[in-house]
């Protein structure tokens, strides 16, 4: 896919997608753009963790030796020698926590990674792991112990943020994969798929390396794959999934030809595509996230200044109510998250308030 030319100079947003289509692949093919072009968008591929991906498709290409490439070519070398602390680490916490009778479940991160053709050039940031919520208190406490841990666990109560569906079913289809002599305990193949697909636009779809999560999972089905569990659900949830797999498949490639009819006929509305991209650009709920509202008293001006990407985004606006991604305008979905969230919030914030000091 060529991205520079005669017309309109194309967005960062869509340079991303450019460069990360089939990255993921075992022969990907070299990228085309500009060096100017390139150097425009090296640093978000760097903050967004996609700089590995990139540098596999630019590494056979005129740019390789490009300053802008170059770093590409360093942090894909940097993420191969973390690759190796972090499968590591996955492996101790596994063996730790079951010593004390808990037995975790691992999404995202090592147990999607493993599926990429290069898993070391998909970074892994944060241990992802759901345990029944009768036991993450006690999960919390072993994991506290942790001596010199370079990873943080981020350790979920069952799968609320993640699905609808209960730890018990999640569990008894889960299968194990292992790690460095440790059996790690994974989600099947159909609801792994799922929680991706719900993670990705429930943070927004900040982040391109999450899309490209989703086109491995399409690509790596296996031949039992179960498309009627994956989709199965109460609401929109087939809707969301297939729309997922949709923008996986316009922005950066993947091969949905192996996926049913209804997921291939997955009708887009017109305000989806340009809200993902959007946010690869602009990331509103990360930097949310970075400044919260409670802080206000500590640091007034920074907090002032991140109102603004307090304002819910259309995919988080649908998300929250349920609704699916159909034509008509996301205001209405927006307003209502946002009244909610503000309710949310003046009920925490005197005791956050109160915390600062």
């Amino acid at each position: 896919m060529k991205m520079s030319g005669a017309g309109r100079q194309p967005t960062r947003s869509n340079l991303i997608a450019a460069l990360l289509a089939g990255a993921w692949r075992a022969n990907p093919s070299a990228a085309e753009c500009s060096a100017e072009e390139l150097e425009m968008v090296a640093p978000l591929l760097m903050e967004t963790g996609a700089a590995a991906l990139a540098w596999r498709r630019l590494r056979h290409s005129e740019l390789a030796s490009t300053l802008a490439a170059q770093q590409l070519h360093d942090v894909y070398r940097l993420y191969q020698l973390l690759s190796v602390i972090y499968e590591r680490e996955v492996a101790e916490v596994f063996r730790l926590l079951r010593s004390h009778g808990v037995e975790p479940l691992m999404v995202k991160g090592w147990a999607i990674s493993r599926h990429y053709a290069e898993r070391e050039a998909r970074p892994c940031g944060d241990v992802d792991l759901c345990v029944p919520e009768e036991q993450y208190e006690l999960a919390r406490r072993i994991l506290q112990q942790r001596p010199n841990a370079a990873h943080h666990v981020d350790l979920h109560k069952g799968f609320a943020k993640l699905d609808d569906r209960s730890f018990e079913e999640l569990l008894s289809r889960s299968e194990l994969a292992e790690l460095e002599g440790e059996p790690v305990r994974v989600l099947s193949a159909e609801d792994h798929l799922r929680v991706l697909c719900y993670h990705f636009l429930r943070e927004g779809g900040w982040r391109a390396l999450w899309l490209c999560d989703i086109s491995v999972a399409v690509e790596t089905c296996p031949a039992t794959f179960d498309w009627d569990l994956t989709l199965s659900g109460r609401g929109a949830v087939a809707d969301w999934i297939a729309c997922s797999i949709e923008l996986a498949h316009r922005l950066l490639g993947a091969d949905v030809s192996e996926t049913p009819a209804s997921v291939r006929k997955a009708k887009l509305p017109d305000w989806l595509m340009p809200a993902v991209l959007r946010e690869w650009e602009v990331r509103s709920m990360r930097r949310r996230h970075s400044t919260p509202v409670t802080r206000v008293m500590s640091y007034p001006l920074i907090t002032l200044r991140g109102l603004r990407h307090h304002w819910p985004t259309p995919l988080e606006a649908t998300m929250s109510t349920g609704a699916s991604f159909s034509e008509m305008p996301r205001l209405p979905f927006q307003v209502r998250n946002l009244l909610a969230r503000a309710a949310t919030l003046l009920k925490r914030l005197p005791g956050a308030l109160r915390n600062e000091h």
